[in-house]
């Protein structure tokens, strides 16, 4: 069975107001999270698995 893991953050941009770029940006995640079903979009309960899911860290990748 697959399940969706969605969390709500926010990012923070930082832009040059010279060049009008932005140059860097921190994703936070919240501490909150829901699960539903990937196929359906229906709410999951995650306390009825059998097995803990792993540490996925939120990476996300700086502007170049």
């Amino acid at each position: 069975m697959l399940i969706n893991k969605i969390t709500t953050g926010y990012v923070i941009q930082t832009y040059n107001t010279e060049t009008g770029r932005c140059e860097a940006q921190d994703f936070i995640a919240g501490d909150e999270c829901e699960y539903e079903f990937s196929e359906t979009g229906q709410p999951f309960d995650v306390d009825s698995l059998e097995t803990e899911l792993e540490y996925q860290p939120y990476n996300m990748e700086q502007p170049i």
